[in-house]
């Protein structure tokens, strides 16, 4: 509490909530593009790679795989016992069965299936004629909250994002990414996971938390495509498939790209997944926002410095060098290596998260946790990690994090 009154003197905090975040709003977008950017085809992602037989991957793939779906046995340790197990197999329920495994980016599939009309809505032929694009906006904001969105912006339609060729599996190559219809807008959702499950990285609690997000972003995304079409709109709904997420999470507002690759948001900094509907309908859209996060990275590394396989750059810079084929170029930014992480995905059995778990981001709303997100934008910058490890945040040992999370 000492620490914390000196702080807030220290920076000008006056406890209101609404000034954890300096938020600063762009009329372009706030990430350096090369002149020579390319489209990313889907090919190069690590897990497409691996299941097209990429010996420099697949084992790892087959490895994590393997015991993400329980044919080959994994770990003997706290977070990975039976309860932990059945959360992760609850979790991955809808992920896994219904939308048939859709995570790593298959177009079309379970609730994410948008050629076939009564999966994602039959159009209506009447068009529902909103006052304004804001007007318009605002319905889908509310609609999407309602249907289970923790946050919701409004990206304008840019083709760099959108893939240029899509994986086809049966193929083993990939294939022109083709919409239906030209759209105007994108919507983008967010929805955050347990910070309790997050404690936990890298057990099968962490896992559990990320596949019940997937889950309920298949149902959301499903429920918004309805809407919209009800409205009389076309829509294509996507999880991680059709086009890259963080950037257009940050094109529609709702977050900064940081050291680890993934956008964070001043709400849940890291620890939340995006989904996203293409749509005819015409939208207002959002401006994209920066609060202080590359600077931050610049600094802190803690992420860098508790990845097991040393996956993300420690570079104090962000740069455009590519660290694997599997990077998507032609963006200034840390470039992540896939290759190592999916490593450390085989040894542990689950997507990691231990970047997510330490990132200072990564806090519950409470106004000493506000306080040090305010604080990013200050001089008091550099010395924001020290006090972050100070207090144990991300130290917590995985035995302590399996216990408290099934206490609450």
């Amino acid at each position: 509490m000492g620490v914390g009154a000196a702080g807030a003197a220290l920076v000008g905090y006056d406890g209101s909530i609404a000034n954890a975040a300096e938020v600063v709003q762009h009329d372009s977008y706030p990430v350096e593009i090369s002149a020579d950017y390319k489209r990313y085809d889907q090919k190069n992602n690590v897990i497409m790679r691996a299941l097209s037989g990429d010996p420099v991957v697949k084992p790892n793939f087959d490895t994590y795989f393997g015991k993400h779906m329980g044919w080959i046995p994994n770990k003997v340790a706290d977070g990975y016992g039976r309860l932990e197990e059945a959360m992760k197999t609850g979790a991955f329920a809808i992920e896994d069965g219904l939308n048939g495994y859709h995570a790593p980016g298959f177009a079309s599939k379970g609730l994410y299936e948008w050629k076939e009309p009564q999966i994602s809505g039959v159009v209506n032929p009447e068009k529902y004629t909103f006052d304004t694009p804001e007007a318009a906006s605002k319905a889908v904001k509310r609609a999407a909250k309602f249907y289970g969105a923790d946050l919701v912006g409004i990206a304008p339609y840019d083709e760099r994002w959108v893939l240029s060729r899509v994986f086809n599996i049966e193929k083993n190559d990939s294939v022109p990414n083709v919409l239906p219809f030209e759209p105007k807008s994108v919507i983008v959702m967010a929805l955050q996971m347990s910070y309790d499950g997050f404690q936990a990285a890298p057990t099968s609690l962490e896992l559990a938390s990320a596949g019940n997000i997937y889950s309920s972003m298949g149902v959301v995304v499903s429920k918004v495509s309805h809407f919209v079409r009800a409205l009389g709109y076309q829509t294509v709904p996507c999880g991680n498939d059709t086009a890259l997420s963080v950037p257009l999470a940050i094109h529609a507002g709702l977050g900064e790209l940081s050291r680890i690759g993934i956008a964070i948001t001043p709400e849940f900094g890291p620890r939340q997944r995006f989904c996203k509907i293409f749509t005819d309908l015409p939208l207002a859209v959002d401006k994209p926002i920066t609060f202080g996060v590359k600077e931050f990275c610049m600094t802190c590394k803690k992420c860098a410095d508790a990845c097991p396989s040393q996956a993300i750059s420690h570079d104090k810079e962000p740069s455009f060098q590519a660290a694997t084929i599997s990077t998507s170029g032609g963006v200034k930014k840390w470039a992540a290596n896939a290759e190592k992480c999916l490593a450390q995905w085989a040894d542990a059995g689950t997507d990691c998260g231990i970047c997510i778990k330490v990132c200072p981001y990564n806090k519950p709303s409470e106004w000493h946790h506000d306080l040090a997100k305010f604080a990013t934008k200050t001089p008091a910058r550099p010395i924001l990690r020290y006090f972050d490890d100070l207090f144990g945040y991300g130290k917590a040992t995985v035995g302590e994090a399996v216990k408290d999370f099934w206490k609450k």
